[in-house]
């Protein structure tokens, strides 16, 4: 949160997943165009203004076609998520405003009045709590001195990466893949802690059913991409846009099986090669018939006769 902004980013977040959970239906659509509106609000200090943001970069960010955008963006706007001025071509980038989802709670407290006697009760209140605050405070630390080591026992111990790969292993193999695969246009990248990207693959696979050969399939797909090869830099974030980087994957795969053209096989392509011209059939003149017939009675009258 950027900007003294009073809209609490962390706070949205939680208020938007149990609206999301809990109260309204929303589409993978509508969740990834609000994520990403959210993130760059939070991002530009934008919280709680108007902010412009143009449709191509949404376009990339979200992995949705433009009407995939204008749907998505039309359930937000009357499910009262998000506030939309249509922007103008040539001229200015649609502006957004993302509408507070929680309510601030203000804790009660209590003034004295400016009596004497109201003051002198304040005072009488403090000179009671207090020894009673201290003596809570000392029997607090002689429990936590004698179980000391009951309640480092009962502490959670800090989240590691609950397993070691091999390098034979295959989320290790696609973690390291990634790693070369950034390193093809990063050569000075630093290397990773390739157990926790290999980690990452194996959450991506047991938790969200991911499958191994999509998730490879699309590290060669981020990375061959102008675009995601900079922003997909960790088997982590690659788990987390793994929808909208398969969307726009399929996408891309069924405009380019709309332009091939077909070809027929090169046994047919040679033979209609080899294959000799028609001639086109040319008519016969009567002039040329009579003088075939002359000949023809010119040829009977001289050829010899059968002896009987």
């Amino acid at each position: 949160m950027k900007g003294g902004s009073s809209l609490d980013y962390f706070k949205q977040r939680r208020a938007y997943r149990n609206l999301k959970m809990y109260e309204m239906s929303i589409s993978n659509g509508q969740n990834n165009l609000y994520r990403e509106l959210l993130d760059y609000a939070n991002d530009q200090g934008k919280l709680d203004d108007t902010f412009s943001m143009k449709n191509s970069a949404l376009l990339s960010l979200t992995g949705l076609s433009e009407a995939g955008i204008k749907k998505a963006r039309n359930e937000l706007v009357q499910d009262g998520l998000i506030g939309y001025v249509r922007g103008r071509k040539n001229s200015f980038a649609p502006k957004y405003r993302i509408i507070k989802l929680y309510k601030d709670t203000i804790r009660a407290t209590t003034s004295p009045k400016n009596s004497p006697k109201s003051s002198l009760e304040g005072t009488d209140k403090v000179a009671q709590t207090v020894p009673q605050t201290v003596a809570q405070t000392v029997a607090h630390k002689r429990l936590t001195n004698t179980d000391s080591n009951q309640t480092n026992k009962n502490k959670r111990p800090r989240s590691k990466t609950s397993r070691t790969y091999a390098p034979t292993e295959r989320p290790y193999q696609i973690a390291e893949h990634l790693y070369k695969r950034i390193r093809e246009h990063q050569p000075d990248l630093k290397k990773p802690d390739l157990q926790k990207w290999a980690d990452e693959v194996r959450l991506a696979h047991e938790r969200d059913k991911r499958a191994y050969d999509k998730f490879a399939k699309l590290v060669d797909w981020t990375q061959d991409n102008d675009f995601w090869r900079a922003n997909i830099l960790s088997t982590k974030k690659l788990r987390e846009k793994y929808d909208v980087l398969t969307g726009q994957a399929n996408r891309e795969y069924k405009q380019k099986q709309a332009h091939i053209k077909e070809k027929l096989p090169d046994w047919a392509q040679d033979e209609s090669r080899s294959a000799p011209a028609k001639q086109p059939k040319r008519k016969v003149s009567e002039a040329e018939k009579r003088a075939v017939q002359e000949k023809l009675a010119q040829f009977r009258q001289t050829a010899p006769t059968e002896e009987a």
